[in-house]
């Protein structure tokens, strides 16, 4: 029997396809996208003074519960406010690190934030 090699094209065509299925390596999971859309949503910083403050990074997370039904996830991450990030200043004025807790349930395999600790604004 012969030994044939795949054509040089086609067995780029099927690294791509085998690729393209797996999940990328450098999508976060799926507990750090919601955390990060509902923080956007409805957290505030510095007692009132940041409305629309943005996680621009996570420094640590850490699963402490994690169920069929839901999940808790303690945060620590580093803020920003769209509005107020200190402009020309080095210590903005809504740049900080804070630290939260999430609960998030899982309905129709889909995590969303049913709970954030700290203040809110809605």
């Amino acid at each position: 029997m012969a030994n044939r090699a795949i054509p040089f094209p086609a067995a780029f065509i099927v690294a791509g396809l085998v690729v393209g299925c797996a999940n990328p390596p450098w999508q976060p999971p799926a507990y750090e996208t919601a955390i990060k859309r509902f923080y956007q949503a409805h957290a505030t910083e510095k007692n009132g003074q940041c409305l629309a403050p943005y996680i621009d990074g996570f420094t640590t997370l850490q699963v402490v519960e994690d169920t069929p039904e839901r999940m808790t996830v303690e945060a620590r991450y580093l803020y920003r406010d769209w509005w107020k990030d200190g402009g020309d200043q080095p210590f903005g004025e809504c740049i900080g690190y804070g630290r939260r807790s999430f609960v998030l349930i899982r309905e129709d395999d889909l995590l969303q934030v049913s709970e954030m600790s700290g203040l809110r604004r809605n």
